[in-house]
């Protein structure tokens, strides 16, 4: 599904990444673990096209997003990736339902069809009591919850998390776990997460373990 080949990257004259090569398959969890500083996130960001290595290129379902223009990638990232993140950035203003639609609705699905697919995925996220309510009015994890289906709201080809229990206490952390798991095993969904947390990391098919610029398999 993912496949990352001989990425290099320097942040501010430090080279951070150094020839990283990987291979994520289809239908699976990976976590990439390591010290503060390591650069997981970096890797992260370049695997899910949001930062560009300075060499080396990343292939998603066999297609290298690495030589595509800056249009060609923002409709494949929109398409075909969903993002999580330890902050879920909701927008305030639009409740759950109308967070979950957005990517649908830039993506140009109609906006009937696309709030009837987001009443869907928070109901199948235990959300169905939660659907008119706006961010504030919801607990931590519930708002992270709505993040995990906007993330999936466009049916993508693989996920990224970054840090995605970070903000949510023990309990809240461990039902995150839990769904991601559900997640992996009901749609078939592939996610790459960076955590710190090693119940998520034992809970993943394969854990990375970024250090001195590389992964290894741990």
């Amino acid at each position: 599904m993912l496949q990352g080949v001989d990425i290099w990257k320097s942040l501010d004259d430090l080279e951070v990444l150094k020839g990283v090569n990987l291979e994520i398959p289809a239908s699976s969890i990976t976590s990439i673990v390591g010290k503060s500083g390591t650069g997981k996130s970096t890797l992260l960001h370049i695997l899910g096209s949001l930062d560009n290595a300075d060499k080396g290129k990343v292939l998603i379902n066999g297609q290298n997003i690495s030589g595509m223009n800056r249009k060609a990638l923002s409709k494949f990232r929109n398409e075909k990736i969903g993002f999580i993140f330890q902050f879920h950035h909701l927008i305030n203003e639009f409740n759950a339902v109308e967070n979950v639609a957005i990517p649908a609705m830039i993506k140009g699905t109609d906006k009937k069809q696309a709030i009837i697919e987001a009443e869907r995925l928070l109901d199948f996220l235990g959300l169905r009591e939660r659907l008119d309510h706006k961010p504030n009015e919801l607990s931590g994890g519930e708002q992270q919850r709505v993040a995990v289906a906007r993330a999936l709201i466009n049916k993508p080809l693989i996920v990224f998390a970054d840090e995605p229990t970070g903000n949510l206490d023990t309990q809240t952390s461990s039902e995150l776990h839990a769904l991601l798991a559900r997640l992996k095993d009901e749609l078939n969904q592939t996610f790459v997460i960076v955590t710190h947390n090693q119940e998520l990391a034992q809970l993943s098919d394969m854990v990375l373990e970024m250090k001195d610029g590389i992964v290894h398999h741990k």
